[in-house]
């Protein structure tokens, strides 16, 4: 069985390391700490994460539940927030984003090891397989973040490889034209022609695989049967 991947969002170093040490000694994988909503963003563009564990005041632009908020536009990450604050104003926040547990600071090691049972058992995250088959001899390997064919691996650029796993995240759906700019390019402006030169060259690399431009919408990419 592959080892729960969390990603842990919490500007203070000591209780990150603290945090991270626990999650570890109970047989999760730590798979990063950030400090601040942009190497968190970037964490989730780059990594396989299962479950985010977050602070809700961190350093960067964004706040922990702004932060996301914009995550959750591209992947619904089962997420728990940390706060030493329990104000009207904070849970109104909270209450906006898809959340899976809100624990108060200071807290037991129980509590948060429950509520990260919790999100494990409420999503099945013990029985998601690292490869999935995608048909006509292709399949992705989350773990190692590579996309093969007939067991031999398709060489991508950053961003194909950002883009072929966005869509494979969300096989048969149709990932929207917002989510794509959120997930390869974030805070930047990006043009029309450069997201098709994107998908040009990623299509070009895949014969035999449908990635389906719905217009005006996004992109979907159809399993092969």
């Amino acid at each position: 069985m592959q080892k729960i991947k969390i990603l842990i969002i919490e500007d203070a170093r000591t209780q990150a390391m603290k945090l991270k040490s626990l999650l570890e000694s109970t047989g999760y994988k730590v798979v990063g700490v950030a400090s601040d909503s942009n190497t968190a963003i970037a964490f989730v563009k780059s990594t396989n994460i299962d479950i985010i564990i977050t602070d809700i005041q961190i350093k960067g632009e964004l706040n922990g539940i702004q932060a996301i908020e914009l995550i959750h536009k591209t992947r619904e990450i089962p997420t728990i927030f940390l706060t030493a604050f329990h104000d009207d104003a904070i849970l109104r926040e909270v209450s906006k984003v898809n959340f899976t547990g809100y624990i108060v600071k200071p807290y037991l090691d129980e509590q948060l090891l429950r509520e990260v049972r919790l999100a494990t058992l409420r999503y099945g995250l013990e029985n998601i397989k690292a490869v999935t088959e995608i048909g006509n001899g292709y399949h992705f390997n989350q773990n190692e973040r590579n996309l093969y064919c007939c067991d031999k691996i398709i060489e991508l650029t950053k961003q194909e490889l950002a883009l072929m796993q966005l869509l494979i995240q969300n096989i048969g759906q149709v990932v929207t034209m917002e989510a794509v700019e959120l997930m390869l390019w974030y805070d930047k402006a990006v043009s029309e022609s450069s997201r098709r030169q994107l998908l040009f060259r990623l299509k070009a690399k895949i014969h035999g695989l449908n990635i389906e431009t719905v217009k005006g919408v996004g992109y979907k990419l159809h399993k092969e049967v």
